[in-house]
């Protein structure tokens, strides 16, 4: 059981008359009240709404725009930045030659996918954003498993675009499924997370030397630990009272995912999605709990 502080209920009243502040100024855009208010109805007792009031208190929310924003600064800066740092001149402009039908401009844009991916996954989310609001060609979007085909017909790059960076995993599956190992190794293959969990990038770059990353916002394991910010005192207490609180709605989980997939700790959600790294009460979908957000 977790300790209530003595003024528990002054500080969930003030962060719940926040949260409604943003939603209803539209700072949290895509979160309406009624969700809001039936999310925070899935918590009963006095520590699971002191409890809830922490994980809102916590929350990194990026809105719609807000991703434009982080994608913006990936196409317009980062990637350029990159190039120039690789010494690939001819290619930091790439990203104005991306609404161009007519020049080549020897980069592609790759969703971070396999062949049993839906297509609902969120990196497909991405680049359905930057169709829709940059206006990048289809054309100059291809999937992994094509890759060693456009390198053949002179394309210099291939960016995957995906909208979180956890554990690292997730992409290392990605390079398995399309036999990418030795293709990273020969050839300019950048990864570009709009947001990277320090973690994740340690991974990465580990077990893929010659893979290139960049990323518009970076999450750290201290800093963005979730029970660590709220409960130092008392995490073995906390955690335990979370497990409690889900195995009474009948929620599982798995080993080592206990806290998000990898035991990540965090509360980080965009518009269209969560992910999984982020704690299970803010995107589990069951008959005894209504999520804040999708997954």
């Amino acid at each position: 059981m977790i300790t209530l502080p003595k003024d528990w209920k002054i500080y969930s009243n003030s962060i719940r008359d926040r949260c409604r502040d943003l939603i209803e100024y539209k700072i949290w855009a895509g979160i309406d009240l009624i969700k809001f208010d039936a999310w925070r109805n899935n918590f009963k007792t006095n520590e699971e709404k002191y409890f809830s009031a922490c994980v809102l208190d916590s929350l990194i929310y990026r809105s719609n725009s807000q991703t434009y924003s982080l994608i913006h600064q990936i196409l317009y800066k980062n990637l350029n930045n990159l190039f120039r740092i690789l010494g690939e001149p001819d290619l930091q402009n790439f990203s104005e030659c991306l609404v161009d039908r007519r020049n080549d401009p020897l980069v592609r844009l790759v969703p971070a996918i396999t062949l049993y991916h839906p297509p609902t996954k969120s990196s497909n989310a991405i680049l359905r954003f930057m169709k829709r609001h940059f206006r990048i060609w289809e054309n100059w979007i291809v999937n992994p498993w094509n890759i060693e085909e456009e390198i053949k017909k002179g394309v210099k790059a291939f960016i995957f675009l995906d909208d979180f960076l956890g554990t690292g995993h997730q992409f290392q599956e990605v390079i398995t499924d399309s036999n990418l190992e030795d293709i990273i190794k020969s050839n300019l293959i950048v990864y570009a997370p709009l947001a990277a969990h320090t973690q994740g990038i340690s991974f990465l770059n580990t077990n893929y030397p010659k893979l290139n990353i960049t990323y518009s916002e970076k999450l750290e394991k201290i800093s963005h630990s979730f029970f660590n910010n709220y409960f130092q005192d008392e995490q073995s207490e906390a955690k335990s009272f979370y497990i409690d609180m889900l195995a009474q709605r009948g929620i599982t989980h798995g080993i080592g995912n206990q806290y998000g997939y990898g035991d990540m700790e965090l509360t980080f959600a965009f518009e269209h999605a969560a992910p999984d790294n982020s704690l299970q009460v803010l995107h589990e979908r069951h008959d005894n709990w209504v999520p804040l957000f999708n997954r």
